[in-house]
C-alpha cells in the first residue's frame, strides 16, 4: 500500500459575477456528474457522508495509484481476493471463499463467489479474477507487479474456479495470509483499453457498495451507492472525499460542519480540535513509517536489465558509511516527542509494529545505530571525509565534492516541513550541509524517477505481510530510466538482500520465512537507504453529532475509515438513524457543504443590491498547488 492542499478573497464589484457565474458552474459540475447507465438515478436527497484530506489522489485507476489515499476509493469499491480482517488486519474471506493448495505448493484453485455483480449489471465471474490478474502482470502495473510476480499462469475454467499456478513453491498464494492485493476489475470493461495504464477509472464499475461517480482535481472525489450491491447495506448513499490545501482549513470545516471526518498530520492542529464541541478524536496504529530517504547511487550504478543509470544524485550517498553516519546523526526520538508530539514512535527497521505476528525484526544491542553526532562524525573522519578547508564541511575523501546534498520535503504534508530544521542543525553539526527546498508530493515523484535528489522526506503504508514492502527495495524495483515509476525510491541495490528476498517467498515453513525476512531486515538497516524516523499514528477527528459507528481497523484503535476493507463504508451511519429515529436527509446537496451554498446566495444578493464586495468561504473549490 502506497503513501498518504483557503484563503479568504476579497474581489471589488467588478469580479463579482465572474464569481457568481463560477459558484453557478460548480454547482453545476457537482450536480451533473456522468454515472454508468446502470447506476441508480441521482436524487435531490441522499444521505451523504463528507471527509476532508489535503492529499490528492495520485491515481484512481489501481493499475497505476500508489498513493494511500487511492486505496480507500478501491476498498469501497473492488473486491480483494482475499481481504483484511477488521481486528488484526490477517486474512477474511471476501470474492475468494476457499483456497486448495497443492502439495508442491505451486498450483492454488479458489473458488469465487457467485452472488457478485458489477454496478451495470452484469455479473462478475471467475473470468474477471483470471483476466485482472493477468492484466496486471502483462502490464507491469505499479504496486499490483509486485503480488503477481511468482504467477506462471491463472485460468478460470469455470464460472466460480481461478487455478493459478505459481513457478516457484510459496505460500503467499494460499490465503493463510491477504497477501493478494490485487482489485478485481470488469474484463468487459478494461479489455476494451489499449492503453489501461491511461484509463481515468472514472466513473467506475466497481463491484463494491458504491462506485466512483465524479472527481475534480483539487477539489473533491464523489461516490455513489451501487445498486447491484448484493451485501449488507450501506447507510449512506454518497461518500465525498473534499480536499483542502492546508490542515487549518480542513479543520475549520470540520468544526463548522461542513465536513464530517479529517484526516490529519499536525499533532497540533488534532490537538486544536480536542474538546471543540460535537468533535471526537482517534489516534489510530495503523501500518506506517516516514523515512529520510537517500539517493544511492542513481547516477552511478552499472546499467543492469532494464535498468539505466540515470540522474545527477550525490557520489558520496552510494556510500553506506555516509549512510549510517547520516542514521546516526538523528534523533528520532526527539522528532516524535517535538515534531509528532507524542503521537509516534521511534523508528528503526522497514517493518513497522503493527504488521503479522513475527514478522517484525528490531534491532538492540550492537545492531543498533544509535542517536551519537560525536561518533557520526568519527565514522565520516575515520573513512577519509575530512574538512580540509576549514569552512565547516566535509568533502569526499582525497579533496574530492563537498557533501552538500539537496533536501526535499512535501508541501501537503507539514511534518515533513517541519522535520527538516531539526535534520538540517543534526547533519550541519556532522560536517554536512543541506538545501531545503518544498515541493508538491507529485514534483518529489518526478524528482525521484529522474534520480535528480539526494534526501527527501515521505512516509510508506506498508503490507501487513512484509513480503511485498520488502520486495520494493530490490534492484529491479528502481526506477529504470529516469521517466517511468520504481517503487525502489532510494535506489538501493544488494544482491544479498535480493537473493535473501526470494528465498523468503519460496519458503513454505513459516518460523523460516520470518527468520530470513528478519536477516533482510537487519542487512537493509545496516545499508541504511532509508533513516526510518518514526512509526506514525493514524490522527482522526469527526463530528459527533452526525454520523456515528465507526469500527477502526485494526481495533481498537486504527483506522476509522478502514483503508484495508469496505467495513467502515457499511458501517457508518446517520446519529439520528443509530438512534433509532429516521435517518435525516442530508443538507448538503450532491455534496455541496452548505457553506458554500450560503456563500452562492450571498454572491447573488451582492449583485442585486450593487454591494462592493464579496467574501466567499476559503475551501470551497480551490485548486491546488
Amino acid at each position: 500500500m502506497g503513501r498518504r492542499g483557503n484563503r479568504r478573497q476579497r474581489r471589488n464589484v467588478g469580479a463579482v459575477l465572474a464569481t457568481v457565474a463560477a459558484l453557478v458552474a460548480l454547482v453545476g459540475g457537482m450536480g451533473a456528474s456522468p454515472t454508468p447507465s446502470a447506476a441508480p438515478s441521482p436524487s435531490a436527497h441522499k444521505v451523504t457522508f463528507v471527509y476532508g484530506d489535503t492529499g490528492e489522489p495520485g491515481s484512481l485507476n489501481p493499475m497505476t495509484g500508489y498513493l494511500g489515499i487511492d486505496f480507500y476509493f478501491w476498498a469501497w469499491t473492488y473486491h480483494l481476493p482475499i481481504s483484511f480482517a477488521v481486528k488484526d488486519l490477517g486474512a477474511a474471506p471476501d470474492l475468494v471463499t476457499h483456497v486448495d493448495t497443492s502439495p508442491d505448493g505451486r498450483t492454488f484453485t479458489y473458488t469465487i463467489r457467485d452472488d457478485v455483480t458489477w454496478s451495470d449489471g452484469v455479473p462478475l465471474t471467475a473470468r474477471d479474477v483470471a483476466f485482472t490478474l493477468n492484466l496486471y502482470k502483462s502490464n507491469h502495473a505499479y504496486l499490483p507487479q509486485t503480488y503477481v510476480k511468482l504467477m506462471e499462469s491463472v485460468t478460470a475454467p469455470d464460472d466460480t474456479t481461478v487455478v493459478l499456478k505459481s513457478t516457484q513453491p510459496t505460500s503467499l498464494y494460499s490465503g493463510a495470509v491477504p497477501y493478494l492485493y490485487t482489485y478485481i476489475l470488469p474484463e468487459h470493461v478494461w479489455s476494451k483499453l489499449s492503453q489501461p495504464k491511461n484509463y481515468d477509472n472514472v466513473p467506475s464499475v466497481s463491484s463494491g457498495p458504491f462506485y466512483i461517480a465524479e472527481y475534480q482535481r483539487g477539489q473533491f472525489v464523489r461516490l455513489e451507492r451501487n445498486k447491484y450491491w448484493t451485501g449488507p447495506d450501506p447507510h449512506i448513499d454518497e461518500i465525498i472525499l473534499r480536499i483542502y490545501k492546508n490542515e487549518d482549513a480542513e479543520a475549520e470545516a470540520l468544526k463548522q460542519g461542513e465536513i464530517d471526518f479529517g484526516y490529519f498530520d499536525s499533532a497540533n492542529v488534532l490537538n486544536s480540535l480536542k474538546g471543540q464541541p460535537d468533535i471526537g478524536t482517534e489516534v489510530g496504529l495503523v501500518p506506517s513509517f516516514d523515512e529520510l530517504a537517500m539517493n544511492n547511487g542513481s547516477a552511478v550504478q552499472p546499467a543492469e536489465g532494464i535498468f539505466k543509470p540515470h540522474g545527477d544524485g550525490h557520489p558520496a550517498l552510494a556510500d553506506p558509511v555516509v549512510r549510517r553516519a547520516i542514521r546516526m546523526a538523528v534523533d528520532s526520538k526527539e522528532l516524535v516527542d517535538k515534531v509528532l508530539l507524542g503521537y509516534g514512535a521511534p523508528g528503526t527497521t522497514v517493518v513497522p509494529p503493527v504488521s503479522i505476528a513475527g514478522a517484525r525484526w528490531s534491532p538492540t544491542g550492537d545492531d543498533l545505530l544509535p542517536f551519537d553526532l560525536e561518533a557520526a562524525a568519527q565514522l565520516l573522519e575515520d573513512n577519509g571525509y575530512k574538512d580540509t578547508d576549514g569552512d565547516g564541511i566535509r568533502e569526499m575523501p582525497n579533496g574530492g565534492r563537498p557533501l552538500e546534498f539537496r533536501y526535499y520535503v512535501q508541501t501537503n504534508d507539514q511534518n515533513t516541513v517541519k522535520t527538516a530544521p531539526f535534520v538540517q542543525d543534526w547533519l550541519r553539526q556532522i560536517g554536512i550541509k543541506t538545501d531545503v527546498t518544498a515541493m508538491t508530493s507529485a514534483r518529489l515523484g518526478d524528482e525521484i524517477n529522474a534520480g535528480t535528489y539526494d534526501l527527501f522526506h515521505w512516509g510508506w503504508l506498508p503490507d501487513p505481510d512484509p513480503d511485498s514492502q520488502l520486495s520494493y527495495f530490490t534492484c529491479d524495483q528502481r526506477p529504470p530510466d529516469g521517466q517511468t515509476y520504481g517503487n525502489n525510491d532510494s535506489y538501493y541495490c544488494n544482491p544479498t538482500y535480493d537473493r535473501l528476498f526470494q528465498e523468503q517467498r519460496t519458503t513454505l515453513d513459516a518460523d523460516k520465512r520470518f527468520s530470513i525476512i528478519h536477516e533482510m531486515q537487519k542487512l537493509y538497516y545496516e545499508d541504511a537507504p532509508y533513516a526510518v524516523l518514526w512509526y506514525s499514528a493514524n490522527l482522526q477527528a469527526y463530528r459527533t453529532d452526525t454520523f456515528t459507528g465507526y469500527q477502526p481497523q485494526p481495533a481498537p484503535h486504527g483506522d476509522l475509515l478502514d483503508g484495508y476493507s469496505r467495513d467502515a463504508a457499511l458501517n457508518i451511519r446517520p446519529v439520528s438513524a443509530a438512534a433509532g429515529g429516521v435517518a435525516s436527509e442530508s443538507t448538503r446537496a450532491r455534496g455541496i457543504p452548505a457553506g458554500l451554498w450560503v456563500g452562492i446566495v450571498a454572491a447573488v444578493i451582492v449583485v442585486i443590491g450593487g454591494i462592493a464586495l464579496v467574501r466567499r468561504r476559503s475551501g470551497a473549490a480551490e485548486e491546488r498547488e
